[in-house]
């Protein structure tokens, strides 16, 4: 009995063991993808994607430097930082959220919001120019009505209606 309860103990911590060192592999390798995803490839090439992305030798390399970075306990922001100090923000795969940097995140959203505003005043306009024709009839058959006179409406709409009728005509012929 105690040697199968020492044999479920040996077990039991090298499953233990096993799968905390593979999260701390997946753990690292996210933390990786994470530092990859904030920074552009410095290659020859100047390929121009993100390090995540990049398939060249030169991408091989950082991986491989910021793997011992990571291993040796810098954070993915104090690799950040030195990349930033080494290379400027250019090598910022997005542009940080502070200072001048910010305008980059505003201007897009301001102006589409800007553009926006501007087709609603168009097509207001655009509708505001046909409404007054429209008002102008109701307005010429109210004052018609209120002289009496009902016969101008009457006599538009058996226009209108004879030309309907003449048309219709025509194209069954």
């Amino acid at each position: 009995m105690v040697i199968h309860l020492k044999k479920i103990s040996v077990v039991f911590f090298v499953v233990l063991f096993i799968t905390i060192v593979n999260s701390s592999v997946a753990s690292a390798g996210a933390i990786l993808s994470d530092l990859e995803n904030q920074l552009m490839c410095k290659c020859d090439d100047k390929c121009g994607k993100v390090l995540i992305n990049c398939t060249c030798s030169t991408a091989d390399k950082n991986r491989k430097k910021f793997t011992k970075m990571l291993e040796s306990g810098l954070t993915v922001d104090q690799i950040v930082q030195q990349q930033i100090e080494k290379y400027g923000e250019t090598i910022l795969s997005a542009p940080s959220k502070n200072g001048f940097n910010l305008t980059a995140w505003v201007i897009p959203f301001g102006a589409i919001m800007i553009g926006g505003i501007g087709i609603r005043k168009l097509v207001n306009g655009w509708v505001e120019k046909k409404k007054p024709a429209i008002e102008l009839k109701n307005i010429e058959g109210d004052a018609a009505s209120e002289s009496g006179g009902e016969k101008s409406s009457e006599v538009t709409s058996s226009k209108y209606s004879r030309r309907l009728k003449d048309e219709l005509d025509r194209l069954e012929t």
